[in-house]
Order: C-alpha cells, then structure tokens, then sequence
C-alpha cells in the first residue's frame, strides 16, 4: 500500500542556555533517520519551534505552509518525567511557572480570546500506541495534563488552527523525559530522571512508523 501522507516532527528550542531534549531528539532523527523508517524518508519533515510565545503561532503557520503535513507530531522536554508521555488533550491556557526564551510570563491567558476551552489531540488509539512502544521496553504513558507553557499552548494552536480552517491535520504531542547530559551538566537537573537518547528515538519512530501506517 502506498503511502502518501506527511508527517512534520517538531521538537523545541530551549528557553535558557541550556539543553532542551526534544530538540536533541528532533535534530538527531532529521540527521539519522533510523532504518525502520528510511522508506518514509521523504514524507517525514522536521522542524524546531521558538521558545517565544509570542511566535509560536506565527512559527507553526509557517511550518503549515512550507511542509503541508497531514499528521504533526510535536514533541517537549518535561524535566522531573520518567516516561515519554502522550497527551490526550490541550487546554485555552497560557500560565506559565517559568518564563520562555524572551522572559515572557503570561499568567491566566487564554491562547486564543475566543476560542474552545480545549481541544482533544487527534491521534487515535492511544492505548495500542502505549502497548507498541512499552513492548519495546521504553516507558510510556497517557497524560492528561500537557502543562500551561509552550508546549500545551502549541498543541492548542495546532488543533484550533485546523478546525477554524477546516483543514485536515491532525496532531498530537508528546512530553519526552530529559537526557543524561542534562542531569550532568545542569544543576536544576541533577535530581531528574531521564532517558537516553537512542531510546527516545526508538519510541519517535515505532509512533512514526504506527502513524503512517494507520
């Protein structure tokens, strides 16, 4: 069966002069695209989003545009996360703890002043996807909560985005623990659990694989 589809991958820039995992993860894929997928080469697009709230919105237009993807998979660190965690939903919410990349620290904002409350990611049979990648021996979960920061606020835009359009993309987000280098090398990591890099790639590409061929 011939496979059409496109799927966009998307990690994140980090907010400090640190490191931030999904973006380690997201580079690494687009350099080494791991055998299993090496057929799908040319369907699977690879971006890196700004850690700026403010131009997230315009960054993931463009994106749209560049790549026309039918499936976004866009992926976040979340330090103190022992699982690569898929979210289940994305919520009318900008209450951020820590400020992003410009200092911005919006508290009680809606992403969109007129938009849904929330939004259910589009990313089908979720529990089939756990059991793919927990067969694997990488730890996996469901979440229900994907935080009030960039990464939440992305899905969000992916989501309302595509249905004020009428466009048929779908997405889905998932939280990806940090990386052993990060525990080394800063401090407010030290404590962190993590997980290596070769095993987050595994995990991005049995989805990749579950999602084009789904």
């Amino acid at each position: 069966m011939l496979i059409t589809m496109v799927v966009l991958v998307t990690g994140f820039e980090p907010n400090d002069n640190g490191i931030n995992a999904s973006e380690v993860v997201v580079k690494s894929l687009a350099q080494n695209l791991p055998l299993e997928l090496s057929e799908c080469r040319e369907l699977i697009r690879f971006e890196v989003m700004p850690g700026n709230t403010n131009l997230l919105e315009d960054a993931l237009k463009q994106a749209f545009q560049v790549h026309s993807p039918d499936f976004c998979l866009f992926t976040g660190q979340a330090p103190g996360r022992n699982k690569i965690t898929i979210e289940r939903i994305a919520t009318n919410l900008k209450d951020f703890r820590v400020p992003d990349k410009a200092g911005n620290l919006p508290f009680g904002e809606k992403i969109v002043p007129i938009g849904e409350a929330a939004y259910f990611s589009t990313l089908s049979n979720l529990e089939d996807l756990v059991s793919i990648v927990e067969n694997n021996n990488i730890p996996v979960a469901i979440s229900n909560c994907s935080g009030n920061h960039l990464c939440n606020q992305l899905l969000y835009h992916a989501l309302h985005l595509a249905r004020i359009n009428n466009l048929k993309i779908q997405s889905a987000f998932l939280h990806l623990p940090i990386l052993p280098e990060q525990v080394i090398k800063e401090l407010k990591f030290s404590n962190s659990p993590f997980m290596p890099l070769e095993m987050t790639r595994i995990a991005l590409s049995l989805i990749i694989k579950t999602i084009l061929k789904n």
